[in-house]
């Protein structure tokens, strides 16, 4: 007998590849912080305030901030700060921060493993972008790989920002400045991700964070144009001087190795958002309004397609996809490869079937389903000849 698995939606993409239905809120940034034991403890425990009068009500683990009002005063003045600057986000603030305590171990500093039960916890909550400043070099691959396991294996189509990591993956982005001033504290690459996390959720999808300026800095390690160049090339993400201010690079992820079906596009984090917000509104719309709810049969099956085409158009009207190019059908060479696996037609039988007839086809669960977009790409290099 056949093992029958959770009803899935399996969402491919690739680089000319898929999209949507039904837009969900996007910016929400993690933040895995250390913590004391006892603070973790008084804030998990109702407690009495400094006034000892007012009752301070105990929060969740993790917590979720919107402000810098919703930031617990028991909190180390490092980790308030790492709250602070990931809510300065872009041309907006992260939709929200959800913050993951984690006891402080000085023992397992250097234990690859040290953040594995806090993710875990990660891994069954939605968010968009991961940063933990707290990170040590022997816990980036075991971090990385735990990402990558993630968006590969069970569809979770989050990010992470890791402190100078060359992941060669589009999950990954590879921020690689080892030394940030401000005006009021120096921070490592480590350190600094917070920041970088709040301003990649902080840029709406139909912009990028390329050359966005961080007003907070004052100094940062510098590099040649030549090494800048060289460094975009080999997929960071890092702050430059451009001799008036300080900004972000052009907005690559890690990915520099690509192969046939992850091209260009994939190296982008505009264009990586754009898909892992399709995907993930395909998913859970599927899930929510589609499976298990309606007949698989021809007609619900152009339901379907039809909800999908009209998310594409919100998209195209969004200027986030190219207009008027968004297809999405019955994939006609999926259902023909299922009967022939299923022994229910023969090869001459299929062959003199139309394209129609072959749609209308039974394919038991599955619904075999083919599309075409192209992602709009924000302006970041001008071309201007100027004859005189």
């Amino acid at each position: 007998m056949a093992k029958l698995g959770m009803p899935s939606v399996t969402i491919s993409f690739i680089e000319a590849g898929i999209e949507a239905i039904q837009r969900s809120q996007r910016g929400i940034v993690a933040l895995l912080l250390e913590e004391s034991q006892e603070t973790i403890e008084k804030l998990l425990t109702d407690h009495t305030g400094s006034d000892e009068e007012t009752t301070i009500k105990a929060i969740t683990n993790p917590f979720t901030v919107y402000t810098t009002d919703d930031i617990p005063t028991e909190l180390t003045d490092d980790n308030k700060d790492y709250i602070t600057k990931c809510l300065i986000g872009y041309t907006k603030s992260p939709y929200r921060v959800k913050v993951y305590l984690q006891e402080t171990d000085e023992a397992e500093a250097a234990n690859a493993d040290k953040f594995a039960e806090t993710l875990k916890t990660l891994s069954t909550d939605r968010w968009d972008y991961l940063a933990i400043p707290t990170i040590a070099t022997e816990q980036l691959e075991s971090v990385a790989t735990w990402l990558k396991t993630n968006r590969e294996n069970k569809g979770k189509r989050s990010k992470v920002v890791l402190p100078a990591y060359d992941a060669d993956y589009e999950g990954v982005v590879n921020f690689s400045n080892t030394t940030i001033k401000t005006a009021t504290k120096t921070y490592t690459g480590a350190q600094y991700t917070p920041r970088i996390a709040g301003l990649i959720a902080g840029t709406p999808l139909t912009i990028s964070a390329t050359y966005a300026p961080l007003s907070e800095v004052i100094d940062c390690d510098k590099y040649t144009a030549d090494e800048n160049d060289g460094k975009v090339n080999k997929g960071e993400f890092f702050i430059w001087f451009d001799g008036e201010k300080f900004k972000m690079s052009r907005a690559m992820n890690s990915l520099i190795t690509t192969t046939q079906g992850k091209l260009e596009a994939y190296q982008t984090i505009k264009s990586v958002d754009i898909m892992d917000a399709i995907y993930d509104d395909i998913k859970k719309t599927a899930q929510d309004s589609y499976i298990g709810k309606y007949a698989n049969d021809y007609d619900n099956k152009q339901l379907l397609i039809s909800a999908i085409m009209g998310y594409f158009k919100e998209l195209e009207n969004g200027r986030l996809l190219q207009k008027d190019y968004s297809t999405v059908d019955i994939d006609v060479e999926a259902v023909k490869n299922y009967q022939l696996q299923h022994g229910l037609y023969t090869q001459d039988e299929l062959a003199d079937m139309s394209d129609l007839e072959i749609k209308k086809l039974d394919t038991k669960k599955i619904v075999y389903l083919t599309a075409k977009i192209k992602i709009l790409d924000a302006m970041e290099d001008i071309v201007l000849p100027i004859s005189i």
